[in-house]
């Protein structure tokens, strides 16, 4: 699946706002994904990505920390719904937050 230019964009703006919302730096998000700060940014922002799952990596890591501090979140308009439902996805990937 690919996302349009709009569809970027919006991510962006939610990921970016997301980011806000539960407090949270790339830094932070590098640490606890075991990866470096360039590479939470590079999929933040929609660049240089190595697969498919990345944003939902990323998006499953802030939809936890928002459960856990009780936060709602932004919706995601483009990456909504269950991985799971995404045949092409490989869910097992997004489960173990993989962004290597």
């Amino acid at each position: 699946m690919s996302l349009n230019v709009e569809q970027k964009a919006a991510t962006r703006r939610e990921f970016a706002r997301n980011f806000e919302l539960v407090d949270v730096t790339p830094v932070q998000v590098a640490a606890d994904l075991s990866v470096n700060e360039s590479r939470i940014e590079d999929v933040m922002n929609l660049r240089n990505v190595r697969h498919l799952e990345d944003a939902w990596v990323l998006r499953r890591y802030l939809m936890a920390k928002a459960a856990q501090q009780g936060v709602e979140l932004v919706p995601f308009t483009a990456l909504r719904g269950d991985p799971e439902d995404y045949w092409f996805l490989d869910v097992d990937r997004v489960n173990a937050m993989m962004l290597d």
